[in-house]
Parts: C-alpha cells; sequence; structure tokens
C-alpha cells in the first residue's frame, strides 16, 4: 500500500468473477471457417476455462468450444502461455450448469 497525503491508494489486484475448479476434459474448438481442433480443458468456472491445446489460437479470437453434454459455446481467447490458453465465455454458464459441469468433469484425486 502506498501513502499519497492522508490517503493510502492499494495497487490494483484482479478479482475473480467466479470459482473456478480443476477438471479434466478433452473438448473440441473451432474459429469461424475452420475445422474443429482437440483440447484438453484443466480449468473451469462459469465465466471461463483454460484449456491445452497443439493449435493456436490469437488473443482476442472468438472460438466456439464443445464441452460434454452442452451446445457450443462462445468465447474470446484473453491469453496465451505456450499452449495455455484462457477464454472468456461470451454468455457466461448459470451457475447451477457450471457447478454440475464442475462435478462432472473434476479432476480425480490421486489414490494413495
Amino acid at each position: 500500500m502506498k501513502q499519497q497525503g492522508n490517503f493510502s491508494i492499494k495497487p490494483a489486484t484482479r478479482t475473480r468473477g467466479a470459482e473456478r475448479a480443476q477438471v479434466k476434459a478433452n473438448a473440441r474448438f473451432r474459429e469461424a471457417g475452420f475445422n474443429p481442433y482437440d483440447a484438453e480443458l484443466f480449468d473451469l468456472s462459469s465465466t471461463g476455462f483454460r484449456m491445452n491445446t497443439y493449435a493456436r489460437p490469437a488473443i482476442g479470437k472468438h472460438i466456439w468450444v464443445s464441452l460434454p453434454g452442452l451446445q457450443p459455446l462462445e468465447a474470446i481467447v484473453r491469453r496465451a502461455d505456450g499452449n495455455e490458453y484462457g477464454c472468456e465465455l461470451v454468455v457466461p454458464l448459470h451457475p447451477s450448469v457450471a457447478a454440475h459441469m464442475q462435478t462432472k468433469l473434476r479432476t480425480p484425486l490421486p489414490k494413495n
């Protein structure tokens, strides 16, 4: 925190809009006019997901992702780190749908 006169200025923090869960799911996504690509989802919230793919969608591109049991969802690629991409859903999932998908696709705990 930085003091400035009688005021304290907190550094900007980015807050997450929805709870995310680690998942493990095979998915397919496509860009307009292109064939679908395979992807592995490993993070899912009602507002977005992270995926690993060998395709190279550009940041800012609109894509459509097919999740098991749901119609294709439109998303925007927001960040990239190697083969990992963070995507924001254009229309967020209803919280109960997100919770169901998180439970259905949750990463299994390792067995001891």
